[in-house]
């Protein structure tokens, strides 16, 4: 694995299929989800949970996102990804949560940061996807909150957070979560990734 595009391009992400329950986003899906973002992701917050080797997020800040949430439960993991995070220059743009990601989100941890995206991959066939959705939603959906620490000193309020899921195509997910919606859907091989946006 390699970050394919940014300031990090072409930086290697050591693979990790020999870890259960670890199946890292493929260079494929990683372009397409920021095909997707775009420009938004300059100056953005973004959070990987279920960040297994934080490939997903180190994309994120390479391609200009302002700070990186990981959140993951494996200590060989969290490991890997502060290592990286040393090798590639960004501790100052990361933080780094060793914890199981529901009980992250009940407990409010990202309360500090309100990130502007959540990237979603739990282990396939665990039916980890609808629950985290719904929990992300209960806690963070719409609402007024300042970001003048993390995003270039504005105090942005009223901000919807995008949640996108990466999930296998046999576990299907709703068109809506209110106030959340669909808003596009692209597939590769039997890997989904599923937008959400609150109106």
């Amino acid at each position: 694995m390699r970050i394919i595009a940014g300031s990090l391009k072409g930086r290697i992400i050591p693979n990790v299929f020999d870890i259960k329950n670890v199946s890292p986003s493929s260079d494929f899906l990683k372009g397409v989800l920021f095909n997707v973002i775009g420009d938004d992701i300059n100056g953005a917050v973004f959070c990987d949970l279920y960040a297994g080797t934080g490939n997903v997020g180190f994309e994120a800040v390479s391609r200009g996102a302002a700070f990186c949430i990981f959140v993951e439960k494996s200590p060989e993991l969290i490991s890997m990804i502060i290592n990286l995070s040393k090798q590639f220059g960004i501790e100052d743009k990361v933080k780094i949560i060793k914890k199981d990601s529901l009980k992250a989100l009940e407990k409010g941890i990202l309360d500090e940061y309100m990130p502007d995206y959540i990237f979603v991959d739990p282990p396939y066939d665990k039916g980890f996807c609808e629950i985290t959705v719904n929990t992300i939603i209960t806690r963070y959906s719409k609402r007024e909150y300042p970001r003048e620490n993390l995003a270039g000193g504005e105090d942005e309020k009223n901000r919807s957070i995008n949640i996108i899921v990466q999930h296998d195509k046999h576990e299907i997910l709703s068109l809506e979560y209110p106030p959340y919606k669909l808003i596009n859907k692209k597939t590769h091989g039997k890997s989904f990734l599923s937008f959400y946006r609150a109106d």
